[in-house]
């Protein structure tokens, strides 16, 4: 009796322990799964972080791009405003002497023009005192000359209309010897004298043996023109 007992309590105790090794190796597998779990999360994380740490590296390195970017960009940005500020006052100076240049050119204008009016004046008034000079020689008999009496007349011998006479009185044209020296062209410029008016003065002079542009020397209110054995009129000049 005493022995099956204890047989009953040797193989519960038996069975205690073998239930104690079970429920610690199962709790020993339990905290192995948990952390194999754990090393596995940690090393999950340690990928995740690494990768963050690429991707900061990467990101680190295209912001210090960005900045040398934003910096190569501001001093060219300054190059530039230099460049402009030094084209700008290229510009002014240009400008300013471009200027001076115009004024100086417009003087210059100027003073050839007052040249030219003034050597033109001398000129006219070498030809008035060679004119004077060689109606004087004419007047004294010093060269042979013929007078044209035809260039004497006043213009209405020319048969103009009235209007065409007070026209021409008005630009100081009152004998027919003042128009031989005049063109046809400045004839045409006076309002009133047209073509026919020309052809008719030009047909009249031709008539009495003078033409626009004759060469004839005024004394006084009379005309002369020098002899010479060559000197032919000519009828049918214009």
């Amino acid at each position: 009796m005493i022995l099956g007992i204890v047989l009953i309590a040797k193989g519960l105790r038996d069975q205690y322990l073998e239930n104690k090794k079970k429920a610690a190796a199962d709790a020993a597998e339990s905290d192995k799964q948990r952390v194999d779990n754990l090393v596995s999360a940690f090393g999950s994380l340690l990928g995740k972080m690494s990768a963050d740490n690429e991707k900061y590296t990467v990101l680190s390195y295209q912001v210090t791009r960005l900045k040398n970017l934003v910096n190569e960009l501001e001093n060219r940005q300054k190059e530039l405003e230099d460049s402009n500020r030094v084209l700008s006052d290229v510009n002014t100076e240009l400008k300013r002497s471009n200027t001076t240049l115009i004024n100086k050119a417009k003087d210059l204008r100027e003073d050839i023009q007052q040249r030219e009016e003034a050597i033109r004046d001398m000129e006219n008034y070498v030809d008035s005192i060679e004119s004077i000079k060689l109606g004087l020689e004419i007047a004294v008999n010093n060269i042979d000359a013929e007078e044209i009496s035809f260039l004497s007349r006043a213009i209405t011998s020319l048969g103009v209309t009235p209007s065409v006479r007070e026209r021409l009185a008005k630009e100081g044209i009152l004998y027919i010897g003042e128009l031989i020296y005049l063109s046809e062209d400045y004839l045409m410029d006076i309002w009133g004298v047209g073509p026919v008016t020309i052809d008719r003065i030009k047909n009249k002079l031709n008539e009495n043996g003078v033409w626009f542009g004759m060469d004839v020397i005024r004394i006084n209110d009379r005309w002369y023109r020098r002899k010479s054995t060559n000197n032919v009129l000519n009828y049918g000049r214009e």
